[in-house]
């Protein structure tokens, strides 16, 4: 169960995540803007106008253990938010052994927050996530998301890297204070006191912190002006966060450990495709009748 809770805190906030930055998240304030940005900012104004998109998620770790990957297969809605995703799992050890495992994810819009429905190991479990303020803002049926000015200050760059006769690939750099401050803010919300959640933030913030700035590629389709892909090379990133707690907990096997991070990588690449042709989400009635809540609150 604690890895139920681990696994489908983390695939609902990859779904969210990917949706969110197609659709409206690290848009621009109508200003003067370097090139680069006012392209982007363009782009993103596209994006914030589709209703439903699919999206495929490899996740990628090659470790001196074994290899891990995941593959999401997830549609995506809005209005109200509703998100369906098919999950798979592999290890694969250093004798090429292999398991995986499959898991189910709905999540839906519900009394201001998102509920998620999860099917794993022939259970289904649900559970209450708390929104962001500012994305809780986009969920509102009569509002309209027009925060791009508020997001604006997650960029610290945007450059052209390549260029062909059909596409744009373009280098996105994050701030990470401000992102790790999001974080905060999103947790403060939490109705739930999930305090399972809240010290994973917290230990998540400082690795934020130590990680420095990430930097992603977006794929942009020139006739279109519309995303097809992110690109992510987290293995940098995750190596200085991860020394941060090596150098606070100096570890016995500290030399093992750093090995094993020096020759582990970790790379997600996201693409989109049928904007605007996804059919309604609907939550399997099986799911409705049949979740064990395992919400914080549920246990009161």
């Amino acid at each position: 169960m604690g890895f139920l809770r681990k696994f489908k805190w983390g695939a609902a906030l990859l779904g969210s995540l990917l949706f969110v930055a197609m659709h409206t998240s690290f848009a621009f304030a109508a200003e003067k803007l370097p090139p680069e940005k006012a392209y982007l900012y363009d782009v993103y104004k596209n994006m914030a106008k589709i209703s439903s998109v699919h999206y495929d998620v490899s996740i990628k770790a090659d470790t001196p253990l074994g290899t891990v990957e995941t593959v999401v297969n997830g549609d995506a809605q809005d209005k109200p938010l509703s998100m369906k995703n098919d999950a798979g799992i592999t290890y694969r050890d250093m004798l090429n052994n292999e398991n995986t495992m499959l898991v189910k994810q709905y999540v839906e819009q519900y009394q201001g927050n998102l509920m998620m429905y999860m099917f794993v190991n022939q259970t289904w479990v649900k559970q209450m996530l708390p929104v962001d303020p500012v994305m809780k803002a986009s969920l509102a049926a009569d509002e309209k998301f027009n925060s791009q000015a508020e997001m604006l200050k997650f960029i610290k760059s945007v450059k052209l890297i390549r260029e062909t006769p059909t596409f744009k690939y373009m280098e996105v750099t994050l701030d990470m204070i401000e992102v790790s401050d999001a974080v905060g803010a999103t947790v403060k919300q939490d109705k739930m006191q999930n305090k399972d959640m809240q010290r994973a933030a917290a230990v998540g913030r400082l690795a934020l912190l130590a990680a420095g700035d990430i930097k992603y590629i977006v794929k942009v389709d020139k006739a279109t002006k519309m995303i097809k892909e992110f690109e992510f090379d987290l293995t940098e990133p995750i190596r200085k966060g991860a020394g941060l707690f090596l150098d606070i907990a100096e570890p016995k096997d500290r030399a093992a450990i750093e090995d094993f991070l020096a020759k582990s990588t970790l790379h997600m690449q996201a693409t989109y495709s049928q904007f605007n042709q996804i059919s309604p989400i609907e939550i399997p009635q099986e799911a409705r009748d049949n979740a064990t809540d395992i919400s914080p609150m549920s246990k009161i």
